[in-house]
């Protein structure tokens, strides 16, 4: 039974595709759904087939913020039928990258689909990123609360690279969601041109001397121990997700285990 994991948050800018990368990270051979606006997650070998390890297959919404509210959600929801049927092709742990005006609409169809998809062998879960920002945590709760009923689990990041925030208002709105944090970041200009070039995949593969030569010895340095830095911190903060991601989901209660059978549950 594969496990589905969807990342959420109506309000942009809160470091929602960073953490979309960790899980990637985390869990590499996990296929990608990245539904977006603007196609983001570049970096990535697009798909050329449905559960191609690795890779990412992009579904671009068109639908302005403007037409989802006045149209009550069904601009969007009109543009989510090729999502809900890559759901269905689903065969191995995989990621969804909800762009930002959509979460609400996609969530909302969902509420409705996923009996079937539980049915079909599917799980759901969802993780939502939240920030400083008021409207991110507002948001936060209203996505929780109605994922609840149909996901088998609900994860919080709290991303504090773009500021404190507030404890007390977090723990009202995440209900019994899991939630880690992910700590504020001083990374210098510099620093975040070679981390935006390559984002957190390409941490790995920064070469000190090709570094050196483009900056000084004592920058490089400074560059490789601040991203490696930020790049464990990112994958701290979304194991628990990724580690319901991978484990063997329960068979449901229709399906029988084979006799003398056995369930093992995978680790990252």
């Amino acid at each position: 039974m594969p496990r589905v994991l969807l990342v959420a948050q109506e309000t942009g800018g809160v470091g929602k595709s960073t953490v979309t990368r960790g899980l990637a990270e985390a869990v590499p051979d996990a296929p990608v759904l990245e539904i977006e606006s603007v196609h983001r997650l570049t970096e990535f070998k697009a798909a050329t087939a449905a559960n191609e390890p690795g890779s990412v297959r992009y579904f671009e919404m068109r639908a302005t913020r403007e037409a989802i509210e006045s149209s009550g959600g069904k601009a969007a929801r009109s543009e989510l039928d090729d999502v809900i049927n890559a759901l269905y092709e689903v065969a191995a742990p995989t990621l969804v990258d909800i762009g930002a005006n959509t979460s609400a609409s996609l969530l909302g169809v969902l509420k409705d689909e996923a009996p079937e998809l539980r049915k079909a062998g599917i799980e759901l879960g969802l993780v939502v990123v939240v920030a400083a920002e008021a409207g991110s945590l507002a948001d936060a709760g209203k996505l929780l609360q109605a994922a609840r009923d149909w996901t088998g689990a609900r994860f919080v990041v709290a991303n504090g690279v773009r500021g404190a925030i507030d404890l007390t208002i977090l723990e009202r709105v995440v209900g019994d969601a899991a939630v880690t944090h992910l700590r504020a970041f001083e990374l210098e200009d510099e620093t975040r041109g070679v981390l935006a070039a390559g984002q957190l995949r390409g941490i790995g593969r920064l070469d000190r001397a090709s570094l050196v030569k483009q900056t000084s010895p004592a920058q490089a340095g400074r560059i490789l121990r601040d991203l490696t830095a930020f790049r464990l911190a990112v994958m701290e903060a979304v194991k628990p997700a990724a580690l319901w991601l991978v484990e063997e989901a329960p068979i449901p209660a229709r399906a029988s285990t084979p006799a003398g059978g056995s369930k093992r549950a995978r680790n990252t």
